[in-house]
């Protein structure tokens, strides 16, 4: 794959190679593939609705189980959800996927008593991990949570002085 022609890579902070792939000239459409450094793909947006293996291993070197705060499924007990559902045009990228057990998927959804999920923004106490915000019926604000209980190490952290950003 590193010889093909209608590939480059290019440089990013840090100096890693993204690679990327697309313009060819039997193509339609210009498409990006962006890979790991051993070219297994973390993005494939809507190429794909199921998560591959490569994606399954990061998610399980992240999340470690389930997301939903306070549960303590480990990660073989999990599906992959979509934070921004597939049906709503969400896509199959590695920082959009995260571990839901089946009790906790079941939950989300747009209903009254559904959670909704969501990742923290660049900035937040929290960025990059998946917050869950609970149904309006019992937080109005639905302020987001994450889950604790795989990364103890967030309960070692100096208080939060924005307590809307946990």
């Amino acid at each position: 794959m590193r010889n093909d022609p209608h590939r480059s890579d290019v440089n990013r902070t840090g100096g890693s190679p993204l690679t990327l792939a697309g313009n060819h000239p039997d193509d339609l459409d210009t498409w990006l593939c962006i890979t790991d450094l051993h070219d297994r793909p973390l993005h494939l947006g809507r190429s794909r609705r199921t998560a591959n293996t490569d994606q399954r291993l990061a998610l399980f070197a992240t999340d470690h189980g389930c997301t939903f705060p306070g549960c303590t499924a480990p990660a073989t007990r999990t599906q992959v959800h979509h934070v921004t559902d597939w049906a709503d045009g969400g896509t199959t990228d590695i920082e959009y996927l995260t571990y839901a057990c089946d009790r906790h998927h079941r939950q989300i959804h747009t209903g009254p008593l559904g959670w909704a999920t969501t990742t923290a923004p660049p900035g937040h106490r929290y960025a990059g991990r998946t917050l869950w915000h609970p149904p309006a019926l019992a937080d109005p604000t639905r302020e987001g949570r994450v889950n604790h209980h795989f990364h103890p190490g967030d309960l070692l952290r100096d208080p939060d002085p924005d307590p809307g950003s946990s």
